[in-house]
């Protein structure tokens, strides 16, 4: 078979992959109340035109939310503008990857590297969020994008239009713009970025800040806000993230899924088949796990180290984007809950180390692929299956896995249309479902974000001086950040005063789900 043809059958496997992710979590990806309803509500208020960050708290730069509004001010702001908008970045997404993984060790390779997209991050269901069609944040997703575009155009030797795609990068996320200087900076010890190419990298970040904070002056505010950096639900919620709250587990799972590939490495380079292959299935099915991936939250700084020693330009540049993309889950990288786009990178080095470095056998490492992503396809299909109870709005339907939410939401969108309406402590999602703006520059009241009292302070301010006619307070699990709930263990000052400012107007209580409807008082 040539090349060319196995190149289009590989390629149309991967297509067949996608469609069955796709197929099987058809109208599944939304979760109607925690995150992604952020990048729907603020696109559509920046065309009405409202200001990011004086009108609208947000806590990442603004490149994101400016293209989403260039972008569905053309298409619309539908549910289906949206998936399209995720389908288009994850294909290129996946092309990227192709990219990457055919130039560096061939076809296969290519074939790995977006596979491991396709099957395990395009679709996840890991958690909310965490898939590449309604994500926890497109800043996240499309900053990814840029970020695989500016590492495809290093391995084509396109230093400075891999700055260009790394500088567009640094404006969708903060870690970002701290995986880019880390990457350039690997690159430039590497010698395979110019000093030109850094320096106009430097220019144009500090040119394009000071108009920023010129143009957004309260840009500090919302993207540095303390509450958000140094307070104490921030600091647990992220020590969640990256592993270290489970450090010990992690380590060791790490080490024991390191160990397993480098004895399927050396079995299948100095063993008989027919001994290797037995034990080699053992192992996989250890590996066919996210185990797998924590181990090259390790293994990456070995192939940095093994690149420069070796004079491996290849093995340097995957391993400088892996890591720089990476160090926010350093113990925890796998295609899960934050990982699941951070991972991305990771997954080009992969492939390049299994079929390109290692050179061994690759059948019985295209086997241990197909288990990982198998079992990851299964474990959708059975999570999406459960969302079977559909959430009817103007902008589109989709599905959910709890049926008295749908029954609560629906009843909800079906009494609620337009007009002004705040969600706590989160839920902006239903502003978007229900086209009703929030008069309110926070939308989000978890505790990471408002427990403070000096937040508080100013979120009861803004309540006097803009009131909502609408407040809707929402079942929202917030254990995750070591609070019990909502007016129970924090923002009591902000409870009691929508209680003395706000009387009830519907309330819905069902086993799996609560809601109540408040509606101001006029004043006297």
């Amino acid at each position: 078979m040539s090349s060319r043809t196995a190149s289009i059958a590989l390629i149309s496997l991967l297509v067949a992959i996608a469609a069955l992710a796709f197929i099987q979590s058809y109208q599944g990806w939304l979760d109607p109340i925690i995150d992604t309803g952020r990048d729907l509500y603020i696109p559509e208020q920046i065309d009405h035109g409202a200001k990011l960050y004086r009108d609208i708290r947000y806590q990442y730069p603004p490149l994101a939310p400016y293209l989403l509004a260039a972008v569905t001010a053309v298409i619309g702001h539908s549910l289906g503008s949206y998936t399209a908008i995720g389908l288009v970045q994850s294909l290129v997404i996946a092309a990227t990857l192709w990219a990457v993984g055919r130039r560096t060790a061939g076809p296969i390779a290519g074939f790995v590297a977006a596979l491991f997209f396709v099957a395990l991050s395009f679709c996840g269901a890991s958690t909310w969020g965490a898939n590449f069609l309604f994500p926890y944040s497109y800043a996240a997703t499309i900053g990814m994008a840029l970020m695989m575009a500016a590492l495809t155009l290093c391995i084509f030797e396109r230093p400075a239009w891999a700055a260009v795609a790394l500088f567009a990068a640094s404006w969708c996320k903060v870690e970002y713009a701290i995986a880019a200087v880390i990457i350039l900076a690997i690159l430039a010890v590497a010698r395979r970025m110019t000093v030109r190419a850094i320096a106009a990298f430097v220019v144009a970040e500090a040119i394009t800040i000071g108009v920023a904070l010129v143009y957004f002056p309260q840009l500090r505010e919302n993207v540095f806000a303390e509450a958000l950096t140094r307070g104490e639900s921030a600091r647990q919620f992220f020590r969640n993230v990256s592993g270290l709250a489970l450090w010990q587990y992690n380590v060791v799972t790490g080490v024991l899924a390191i160990a397993g590939i480098v004895l399927t490495a050396w079995l299948l380079r100095s063993v008989r088949p027919q001994i290797a292959i037995p034990v080699v299935i053992v192992v996989s099915l250890f590996l066919a796990s996210h185990a797998f991936f924590r181990a090259w939250g390790f293994l990456q700084f070995v192939a940095l180290a093994q690149g420069f020693r070796a004079r491996n330009a290849t093995l340097v540049t995957l391993s400088a984007f892996s890591i720089a993309s990476t160090f926010r889950v350093i113990l925890n990288v796998s295609p899960a809950w934050y990982g699941f786009v951070l991972i991305v990178p990771t997954y080009a080095l992969i492939a390049y180390v299994l079929f390109g470095y290692l050179r061994g056998n690759t059948v019985w490492w295209v086997v241990l692929v197909a288990l990982l992503c198998g079992r990851d396809l299964a474990e959708q299909r059975l999570r999406y299956a459960v969302k079977a109870y559909p959430i009817v709005s103007a902008r589109g339907t989709f599905f959910d896995a709890n049926p008295d939410r749908a029954r609560v939401l629906n009843d909800f969108l079906q009494h609620v249309h337009g007009g002004t309406l705040a969600v706590v402590p989160e839920g902006v999602t239903l502003n978007y479902l229900a086209e009703a703006r929030t008069t309110l520059t926070f939308h989000t009241f978890t505790p990471v974000e408002t427990a403070a009292p000096e937040i508080e302070d100013s979120i009861i301010r803004e309540f006097r001086r803009s009131p909502p006619w609408r407040v809707a307070i929402v079942d929202r699990d917030v254990t995750e950040y070591g609070y019990r709930g909502f007016g129970v263990d924090y923002d009591l000052r902000l409870w009691r005063y929508l209680a003395d400012n706000y009387r009830l107007e519907q309330k819905w209580v069902l086993p799996r789900f609560r809601m109540i409807l408040l509606t101001r008082v006029p004043a006297l």
